[in-house]
């Protein structure tokens, strides 16, 4: 069929089967039920459809076919695909959810004259011919330029997302969080052409060789701060179903993420070692003094010489990867002559506090038992 003689309801259909072709379906479905456990090719969860009104307690009750996108509510007789479950979710009607999750995916339903801008964001494959990455001081003029840039945006849906997650404004302010919207995509890549030479904005991998900016999908930014310059950072996906979830520049990780922070606290205060940004935040929102590792394989040896003055707990995710980081990290402690402490919670650190009221009491008291233990 020709796309010109198109009828309106004709091209949100074929939007619709464009955006089915594109989305990871678990990554999508994980998003609104993160606590879902996974059967088979199935995931179960508690219904979060707020139509529904679940108490979000008691036996799963959603069922997942994470192969097809579809979705059952056995205790309302409800189902479909995905988009009629980001209807549900949102309150919206079939056509805003198909042009709201395809804007999300960088999808039009128009036919390009060139690569679409998703295409042309794509970061550079590494290879031989890649370009030498910057020197640490240069790229952080870049990192200090591009989030001054990004927080003249709008910053109010990477607020939202944080906030969803119990991360209040006051922290994502304090850790330098910054986003910038879709639409704010091409003013800001033109505001860092303007600023740095096109080479180095290469080199540092926040630009590709098309000359385009490459965190297009991945615009919730945090920076890895020493001595409260911005060294380093990774950015998120705020969209549903988008695969990878992060994103980073060139270059190495420079430090545990929220390092500063621990110039402040006093000798012998318990400090909580957990993976990624959103666990780190997580805990620094609720008073606890916690660094974040990029993985739960991220800890480096020239790390640990600044936790040597405080009593250190590992909540890493109760998964084989945490479980083996644990122990090795343990032994990497041990070596220093320095101790690790280490406790299991029942989930990540950011979806315990969402799910336990009293979950601030209860690591406490794990953190406690499991340091007197390695005393």
């Amino acid at each position: 069929m020709d796309r010109a003689s198109e009828t309106p309801q004709e091209r949100l259909r074929r939007l619709r089967d464009e955006i089915k072709r594109t989305v990871d379906y678990r990554s999508f479905y994980l998003r609104y039920c993160p606590e879902a456990r996974q059967a088979g090719a199935r995931l179960l969860s508690l219904c979060p459809i707020p139509s529904h009104g679940h108490s979000g307690q008691g036996t799963p009750s959603l069922s997942i076919d994470t192969q097809h996108g579809l979705f059952n509510c056995f205790s309302r007789g409800e189902g479909g695909d995905l988009i009629t479950f980001y209807e549900l979710m949102h309150g919206v009607n079939f056509a805003r959810a198909v042009r709201e999750l395809a804007r999300e995916l960088g999808l039009t339903g128009r036919r390009p004259r060139q690569p679409p801008l998703v295409q042309r964001a794509a970061p550079d494959d590494a290879g031989p011919e890649a370009l030498e990455p910057l020197d640490a001081e240069r790229t952080t003029e870049i990192c200090e330029v591009f989030l001054r840039v990004c927080r003249g945006e709008d910053q109010l849906e990477g607020v939202r997302y944080l906030a969803r997650r119990g991360i209040g404004p006051e922290t994502t302010r304090r850790a330098g969080v910054a986003y910038f919207p879709r639409r704010a995509y091409r003013r800001v890549m033109r505001r860092m052409l303007d600023a740095f030479p096109g080479e180095e904005l290469q080199r540092s991998g926040l630009f590709n060789r098309r000359a385009h900016l490459t965190f297009y999908r991945h615009r919730l930014l945090f920076p890895f701060l020493v001595e409260g310059r911005a060294r380093y950072l990774q950015a998120r996906t705020t969209a549903p179903g988008v695969e990878p979830r992060w994103h980073n520049m060139r270059g190495g990780v420079p430090a545990l993420y929220n390092a500063d922070a621990l110039a402040e606290l006093p000798t012998g205060a318990v400090v909580y070692l957990v993976e990624g940004f959103t666990d780190t935040l997580t805990l620094a929102a609720r008073g606890f003094a916690a660094v974040g590792l990029v993985g739960a394989g991220g800890l480096k040896e020239e790390w640990l010489a600044p936790l040597a003055r405080f009593r250190v707990v590992a909540a890493l995710d109760p998964d084989a990867a945490g479980r083996r980081a644990a122990a090795r990290y343990a032994e990497m402690f041990s070596r220093r002559r320095m101790r690790l402490a280490s406790v299991e919670l029942p989930s990540d650190i950011n979806d315990f506090f969402r799910h336990h009221p009293s979950a601030s009491l209860e690591l406490s008291l794990l953190a406690e038992a499991a340091l007197e233990e390695s005393e």
